[in-house]
């Protein structure tokens, strides 16, 4: 009994000391001993308050706050702090003499990282009381840092070790407006941190100003005295975002993968210009880098990107994209049996859908790209493929960029414009056949260098320049037409009063800038010829005009609203919106015209015809008309005409001037002729009163 007394009596003892052990050991006396050593290591100023030993729930320390001051030379305040530091050891082994740590818990610690506006992080002075010498552009062997983290941790044995409440901020401030971001409700999980082992980590945050939930789980290791990891798994989230890493880092080379089934651009942390959610399927990429990649050097000339690959999802549209990105080149392919453009993320003012088939596409590009270089000397293609669908229409597409050089040509057997997916102005539609088009691109230049097709039963051929870069373009162009079926062309373009039919032949040069009415108006020039053989212009006829303004009576002509020709042609030159006719010819049974005018390009009409009818017709007007019969020259009567007004409403007149100066002519020649045979004797006075009568009866009717 007196020994189960004595043993009560001792575990009483040892509790007792055990609770008051805390309370009789004050560690904070020895701050003066160990915060130095933690300054000397940190390269900062520390502050610790109310350290003590702790029993329960485990033996060790407990650190009640603990501020770690930032680098004078970026800010004044805390670069690192925390309410609270727990560090548990094991019993057994401590009762050995060895410190075995069983666990370090970290709660509400707050870390601020800060670039400043000389864009140097406060962090590169951590732990260094110098600076660091550059690295070699080219290391012969991997940079082993001592003291890097994960050194430090693979010499530093603990089960588990937590963080609780943390908060992470970044500022930059080497920009012209500062941005902000902050890690918020940190948690963080450590367990098995041991030489030969392989740790696993838990990561969980919100990701502000994104709002963006973020999760990482996985496992990385065993742990060795090097920065070499042999093998990781990691599992990462971005909100629904789910990425999965995997590979090593060994001898100072980082190899991984990266695999992702589905990734949602709706999801992700930023905001892009997409008026459309598109989805990312089955990403992979195979990487390698350097490792640590050396300071200063951007990181895209270290990592090699030796696989990729995707499936970019927009609605019912995919394309499949595969490369590799190493040495400063990157090689895409693109591939996709169909696109339509009602799927695209991107606005396209398009009236109707597009599709683009079997497209197919090879692009070279070096990384990171030349500064100032031309958009056409970023990337190469070597390659480019596709079909455009268009309804019931196609049109085959080839071309390649090489040397800054684009080129593209385009062949279609049959387009019709009720396909066409923007709006046209037409009134009938329109089928273009047999296209064939092949145009150039190279710096500030593009160029059509030979376009062909079959348009209203004709044959059409334009080549041109188009400058580019300028809110004016400047542009030049021929156009040949041959054997074009006039009548449907402006049917289809839809004249409402005045048509011309018939087979046309035209040469146009042009040349301007800017493509604009006043642009044209201001720049637009270039000169042309153009002829009509066997035709009609419709909604006129010239011979009744005639007629009307002769005012005719008693004679019947052809009342037909049109004006039918054997030829017409035109020599023709525009300047500053006028179409300037030099030279017109209208070729008829009854009738030739000639004459000129100017036709603008606001439709504006003015123009100048003599109309020379034939000797049948002239005498059959001046049957019924007294003038006409007066102003017969030959025996035919020659009308200058004029038409005024627009191309939609003209208005036709006499040329009273001209008109009055040749029955003037025609007067004279009369009078003299009488005066003759009077004082030739051949004709009597009375003769001559009564020519007069019948000159005077002729000019005014009486």
């Amino acid at each position: 009994m007196k020994i189960l007394v004595g043993i009560g009596v001792v575990i009483l003892l040892l509790i007792v000391l055990i609770v008051a052990l805390p309370f009789l050991i004050d560690l904070n006396k020895y701050q003066d001993r160990y915060r130095p050593l933690i300054e000397e290591a940190l390269n900062r100023k520390v502050e610790l308050q109310d350290i003590r030993l702790t029993i329960w729930p485990r033996i060790g320390a407990r650190v009640g706050s603990f501020v770690v001051q930032d680098d004078p030379a970026f800010r004044t305040g805390p670069f690192a702090s925390l309410s609270s530091l727990d560090v548990g050891v094991k019993l057994l082994p401590l009762l050995k003499g060895k410190v075995d740590v069983e666990e370090i818990a970290l709660r509400d610690p707050v870390i601020t990282v800060l670039k400043n506006a000389q864009g140097q992080l406060n962090i590169s002075t951590l732990g260094a009381k110098t600076p660091a010498p550059p690295a070699p552009s080219k290391p012969e062997a991997p940079a082993q840092a001592p003291g890097s983290p994960l050194q430090i941790l693979a010499l530093f044995a603990v089960d588990r070790v937590s963080i609780d409440g943390g908060k992470l901020s970044y500022r930059d401030e080497s920009t012209p407006k500062p941005t902000e971001y902050t890690v918020n409700n940190l948690e963080f999980l450590l367990t098995s941190v041991h030489l030969d082992e392989s740790p696993t980590v838990h990561l969980g945050a919100t990701v502000q100003p994104y709002n963006l939930p973020v999760r990482l789980d996985g496992t990385f290791g065993p742990l060795v005295e090097t920065l070499d990891v042999k093998s990781f798994t990691f599992n990462l989230a971005l909100g629904k975002v789910a990425v999965g890493l995997k590979g090593r880092a060994v001898g100072g080379n980082l190899d991984a993968t990266v695999n992702a089934l589905q990734i949602d651009t709706a999801d992700l942390p930023i905001a892009l210009p997409l008026t459309k959610p598109v989805q990312l399927k089955d990403v992979h990429l195979t990487l390698h880098a350097l490792y640590p990649i050396p300071p200063d050097t951007p990181p895209a000339n270290q990592v090699d990107l030796t696989d990729l690959g995707l499936t970019l999802v927009m609605g019912g549209s995919a394309i499949n994209v595969k490369g590799t990105a190493t040495k400063g080149l990157a090689n895409l392919t693109a591939a996709s049996a169909s696109i339509n453009s009602a799927d695209l993320p991107v606005a396209i003012p398009l009236t109707k859908p597009v599709e683009l088939k079997d497209l197919h596409v090879n692009l070279r590009a070096k990384y990171p790209p030349k500064e100032g270089a031309a958009p056409l000397e970023l990337a190469e293609i070597p390659n480019l493929g596709l079909t455009v669908a268009m309804g019931s229409s196609r049109i085959e597409v080839k071309g390649s960029v090489l040397g800054g050089l684009a080129k593209i040509t385009a062949n279609s057997k049959l387009i019709n414009t009720t396909d066409l997916p923007i709006a046209l102005t037409l009134k009938k539609p329109v089928e273009v056949k047999d296209l064939q088009a092949a145009a150039e691109m190279k710096g500030q230049e593009a160029r059509l260098t030979n376009a062909s097709l079959q348009l209203f039963g004709g044959f059409v051929r334009t080549q041109g320049t188009l400058g580019l870069g300028s809110a004016t373009p400047p542009f030049s162009g021929t156009v040949s037409i041959q054997g074009l079926q006039l009548g449907p062309a402006l049917q289809a373009i839809g004249t409402a009063q005045v048509s011309i039919s018939g087979t046309a032949n035209a040469e146009l040069a042009v040349n301007g800038r800017g493509f604009t009415h006043p642009d044209l108006v201001k720049a637009l020039a270039g000169t042309g010829r153009a002829a009509v053989k066997e035709g009609k212009i419709e909604g006129i006829n010239l011979l009744q005009q005639a007629s009307m303004l002769l005012k005719v009576v008693g004679v019947s002509l052809d009342n037909v609203k049109a004006t039918a020709f054997s030829t017409i042609e035109s020599d023709f030159a525009i300047k500053q919106g006028l179409i300037a006719v030099q030279r017109l010819l209208i070729d008829s049974h009854d009738f030739q015209a000639t004459g000129g005018g100017t036709i603008g390009l606001d439709q504006s009409l003015d123009m100048k015809l003599n109309l020379n009818l034939s000797q049948a017709l002239s005498q059959k007007i001046a049957a019924g008309s007294p003038i006409a019969r007066v102003a017969l020259t030959g025996g035919r009567l020659s009308l200058p005409l004029l038409i005024t007004g627009s191309t939609q409403a003209p208005s036709y007149g006499l040329d009273t001037k001209m008109f009055a100066g040749k029955v003037k002519e025609q007067v004279k020649e009369k009078v003299k002729g009488a005066v003759g045979d009077l004082l030739k004797g051949s004709a009597k006075p009375d003769d001559l009163k009564q020519q007069g009568k019948d000159l005077l009866k002729g000019l005014f009717g009486r």
